[in-house]
């Protein structure tokens, strides 16, 4: 079943367990080695269960594109009952390439159309949705920190697994930044906060990881060993007037606090569970 179908179908009687692909604690637990050079097999191969035995990279391939095609197909097609499964599949690499960039409906409706895949918002609106409820995609949205608001215009879409970008986009060169955004922003829903875009003034925060009453503000970045990159990544956590905590995950080694900002290795931060 879809997500959104459980309420109907089950009448209340259910409890509802997110399972996620494998965390990196539970990957590198099943590989063992250099937590370095298991990461970044974790980053190309991503999570799914059998990404640990994979004898591979072509049998991957086919174990993750049966899984994509069958969501895809029999998840949103049938359950949604359209029938453009070319419009679907372009739709799902545009979320893929365009993960950790801010997008909105209209805005995916033009650029499909642009490239020839003519369609429309509320079409597009509807595959979004099957996208969700099938858990092949997640949407974060705004929050706008100063006024305490949550903002319903632009949003980012993220991919269940880091293996869709091979099946999607094939070699493609990916945005690295984007693709350790991705695995930060999966990493907080397990870790069971709700995960939003902050908005700061004129800065954007990655990511407001809200529970339990207590926010956590995250920048993430592929390195800040230049300090006009450090500059730029502290200097939206320098706006925020409140005192909750203010983590700056990076691939540079080293764990650092700087006026209540820290810098931690995101590989370590993963594994601190």
């Amino acid at each position: 079943m879809l997500s959104g179908e459980l309420a109907t179908l089950l009448s209340g009687r259910y409890v509802e367990l997110k399972v996620y692909p494998l965390s990196f604690v539970e990957f590198f637990s099943a590989l063992g080695g250099d937590k370095a050079t298991v990461f970044q097999r974790y980053l190309e191969f991503g999570g799914f269960p059998y990404a640990t035995e994979i004898p591979d990279e072509l049998t991957y391939r086919d174990y993750i594109s049966g899984i994509v095609n069958t969501v895809l197909i029999k998840d949103v097609l049938q359950r949604k009952q359209r029938s453009d499964a070319t419009l679907v599949e372009q739709l799902a690499k545009y979320l893929t390439d365009s993960s950790g960039s801010l997008v909105t409906i209209k805005k995916i409706a033009d650029t499909l159309t642009s490239m020839g895949q003519k369609t429309t918002s509320d079409t597009v609106s509807t595959y979004l949705s099957g996208f969700q409820e099938a858990y092949l995609f997640f949407r974060a949205d705004r929050y706008d920190i100063a006024g305490k608001k949550y903002l319903s215009i632009n949003s980012k879409y993220y991919p269940v697994d880091q293996s869709l970008r091979k099946v999607l986009l094939g070699n493609k060169r990916p945005n690295f930044g984007h693709r350790l955004e991705g695995v930060v922003y999966l990493e907080l829903l397990r870790r069971g906060y709700q995960v939003f875009i902050g908005n700061i003034g004129e800065f954007k925060i990655d990511f407001v990881a809200q529970k339990n009453g207590v926010t956590e503000y995250y920048q993430v970045s592929l390195t800040v060993e230049d300090d006009r990159t450090y500059q730029r990544e502290v200097r939206p956590f320098q706006s925020i007037q409140d005192n909750y905590r203010k983590i700056l995950l990076t691939m540079d080694n080293g764990r650092y606090n700087q006026e209540g900002i820290e810098q931690l290795n995101i590989i370590d931060w993963l594994l601190a569970r």
